[in-house]
């Protein structure tokens, strides 16, 4: 009898964590809402994304944070032109740096709903997140991205995540 309680006792518990509630960043593509990138975040978890400016050609890079109730917050952006298309002022708050080369904007704290990313090929646009590098036209072609946050289940998230590394894919 007692056997049979640790059996059912550890089925509960394996239950309950596949049910428990997961934090994501996921980037879909918005034709066919086709997902392509998954990963877990907590709360001070960093994020990149990166392009080349397309009159300059030169880089740019946004840096975004996860705060608290997992929203996504931009809070620096790093380029090496000060011309066409480039920021120019700064907001309440924020500073210019300049620094190895290139122009920063510290001190941002502008939260996104979600983060709308045209992508090409030419403008190489990449995002960084949890040690990996990834070239966003190479997964999802041309087109238009959405990152956003959102919650899942922890068994749907593995199932996601087995679904895209199946299809080659990454997932962090």
């Amino acid at each position: 009898m007692t056997k049979k309680i640790l059996i059912a006792g550890a089925a509960l518990l394996l239950v309950a964590a596949l049910l428990l509630p997961l934090r994501v960043l996921e980037v879909r593509a918005v034709r066919g809402d086709a997902l392509l990138f998954v990963r877990s975040v907590r709360p001070g978890d960093t994020f990149s994304l990166s392009f080349i400016h397309s009159v300059e050609k030169s880089p740019v890079r946004d840096d975004f944070k996860i705060d608290e109730q997992y929203r996504i917050v931009l809070y620096q952006t790093a380029f090496r032109s000060l011309n066409t298309g480039l920021p120019t002022e700064v907001s309440d708050g924020e500073r210019w740096v300049r620094a190895g080369g290139e122009f920063r904007i510290t001190g941002r704290h502008r939260v996104l709903p979600e983060i709308r990313l045209p992508v090409d090929g030419p403008s190489a646009n990449t995002l960084e997140t949890g040690g990996r590098r990834i070239l966003l036209p190479a997964l999802a072609g041309d087109g238009l991205l959405v990152i956003r946050t959102g919650s899942t289940a922890a068994a749907g998230y593995a199932y996601e995540w087995m679904k895209l590394r199946l299809r080659g894919a990454p997932a962090g």
